[in-house]
């Protein structure tokens, strides 16, 4: 018998993974026309304390379908579970089984039905009974993570259309006189004052009334032989959270009880401190500020941030201005600053995080504008393209080097040799004709002198060698090139001297 059983999952399992039951975790394949998944009732009025029940309904839009995922959020402060999976439902294998938070406000539903799936245009998923618990307005969303997969064998994501419900919680008619407060006049808004003045509506024929102030909503108030006949006061709470008024009247005998409800919170957020990136800014950096606190009662409403400039207060911004984190910070000039970050509760309460820190030029160093030379965004790749080109050059150079052969190198150095050969030769032509032109200027003048101290010689007799072509003076002839270099040379150089 057992083994029948076995079997009999086995196949059920079988055909519905053949329709894509177990596709949840990573389907992203979506149908051009979808399904729906909704809430019924969408909207109504509830009274804080009961129960009441919210179905979710899936319209196929005429496709066959075989698994439903729902996951849905809502408000655990005003409504709470009580059963996820009241009444009927169309499921008939849940892959897991409902499950829900009454602290994270979170409940989901994942469950099919075997092939050939099912076509409907209001199928129950699953009922669920909520206790409204505070009196305001309660939603309910489905998650983006809720699907509606195909009976096709794929899994193919048929949803494409989430509706929202939305719920209003109200405390219980008045049966006794109507209450109001002066002080404290919205049931849904959080209150600073913990002192709150009532006021209620006259009974006909009422003796006297009974009142209790504590944060029970269904406290009915004792009937007190000494009953008032006022129709006001003023009680105090000794702590935060929900209060609740509760009056009655006696006219022949003690009447119903009416209902107030108020929401005081008098304790201010969390301290804190915002947090800087990077804690010590340079001008041009423009820093990042992260702040985050809680609040236990009321919860955060919202930020607001000042920013004042110690070195002169006058030019920061004394003003508060509402915020979200993180921010960047504006582009500070050099100096000494302090932020201040403002965190406001529900009910007004702030706290104040403050931060100071320092905009600062690093020591060392020119600058261009606002920023270190280094720093400078121009100047930073100007030096690191001629940088790198240096370094390109070095390496060519390099290179060539190594693979120069040792022949060419030998041949280099055969060459200068010869070229300081030629230069010298060169040199050694130029100083004797230098001396032979010094020897020459010599002769003449002392050939001046002597004619002037002879008689003068006839034309003819006058030994001057001409140049046949330009009748040009000839000079001496030039002499050899000597190799100052080479030391056996020096003979010949005297011997050129005395010719």
């Amino acid at each position: 018998m057992a083994n029948g059983h076995r079997l009999v999952f086995k196949g059920l399992l079988i055909s519905l993974l053949a329709g894509g039951i177990f596709g949840f975790g990573n389907q992203n394949v979506y149908a051009a026309d979808g399904t729906s998944l909704l809430f019924s009732p969408a909207s109504g009025s509830f009274t804080v304390g009961g129960t009441f029940n919210i179905s979710i309904i899936v319209n196929t839009s005429k496709k066959a379908i075989n698994a439903v995922k729902a996951d849905i959020k809502f408000p655990p402060q005003k409504l709470q579970v009580v059963n996820p999976s009241a009444g009927t439902s169309f499921i008939s294998i849940w892959v897991d089984q409902p499950t829900y938070s009454n602290t994270a406000g979170t409940i989901s539903f994942q469950g099919g039905v075997p092939n050939p799936g099912i076509t409907t245009d209001a199928g129950v998923v699953s009922t669920i009974t909520f206790r409204a618990t505070s009196p305001g307005q309660a939603k309910l969303t489905f998650v983006d993570t809720s699907k509606v997969l195909a009976n096709d064998g794929q899994g193919t994501n048929l949803l494409t259309s989430r509706g929202d419900a939305t719920l209003t919680l109200n405390l219980a008619a008045p049966e006794g006189p109507i209450i109001s407060s002066p002080s404290h006049p919205d049931q849904n808004a959080w209150y600073q004052n913990r002192t709150v003045n009532f006021e209620w509506d006259e009974i006909a024929n009422a003796t006297g009334y009974s009142y209790a102030f504590d944060q029970n909503s269904k406290t009915t108030p004792l009937e007190r032989d000494d009953a008032t006949i006022n129709r006001t006061t003023t009680v105090t709470a000794d702590k935060d959270g929900r209060w609740y008024f509760h009056v009655r009247a006696r006219v022949e005998s003690w009447g119903g009880t009416s209902h107030y409800s108020v929401l005081l919170d008098n304790t201010a957020p969390a301290a804190f401190m915002p947090v800087l990136d990077p804690a010590n800014p340079q001008p041009g950096n423009r820093a990042e500020l992260k702040f985050f606190t809680t609040d236990a009662m009321s919860g955060i409403e919202h930020y607001e941030m000042q920013i004042l400039y110690l070195d002169d207060p006058s030019q920061g911004t004394p003003f508060f201005t509402e915020q979200t984190s993180p921010i960047r910070l504006p582009d500070l000039k050099a100096g000494r600053y302090e932020v201040v970050v403002r965190a406001f509760d529900q009910a007004g309460n702030s706290t104040d995080g403050k931060l100071d820190f320092a905009v600062s030029v690093p020591s060392g160093g020119p600058t261009i504008g606002k920023k270190p030379l280094l720093q400078n965004t121009l100047f930073t790749n100007i030096a690191l393209i001629g940088a790198g080109l240096l370094i390109i050059i070095l390496l060519i150079w390099l290179i060539a080097r190594w693979r120069r052969k040792p022949k060419d190198v030998i041949e280099d150095i055969q060459k200068l040799e010869q070229e300081t050969l030629q230069k010298e030769s060169e040199l050694a032509k130029t100083i004797v004709a230098a001396r032979a032109l010094e020897s020459a200027i010599q002769q003449q003048v002392e050939h001046d002198q002597g004619q002037n101290q002879a008689p003068e010689q006839p034309a003819e007799n006058r030994q001057v060698a001409y140049n046949d072509e330009r009748d040009i003076p000839q000079a001496p002839p030039e002499p050899e090139a000597t190799n100052f270099i080479n030391p056996q040379n020096f003979e010949n150089i005297d011997q050129n001297q005395k010719s």
